[in-house]
């Protein structure tokens, strides 16, 4: 997870060390860039319903487990 200002090279170094990553070890690599202020908390990482005790996965949940 990378956060900080507008403009402090954020999206450069994520991309410099994605390449550095495929180039050691020739696996590809995915990034996934998530604004977690435009849902809700329960949106971002999922909630589980107290009456059910159901899980329903947010957004990083799904990415994780696409990843994995």
């Amino acid at each position: 997870m990378m956060v900080g200002p507008t403009g402090g090279g954020k999206s450069v170094i994520i991309k410099t060390m994605a390449k550095a990553l495929e180039m050691e070890t020739e696996v590809r690599t995915n990034i996934d860039t998530v604004n977690s202020k435009s849902i809700t908390l329960k949106e971002l990482y999922g909630v589980l319903d107290p009456d059910s005790r159901e899980w329903t996965d947010g957004l990083l949940s799904k990415i994780y487990r696409n990843a994995n």
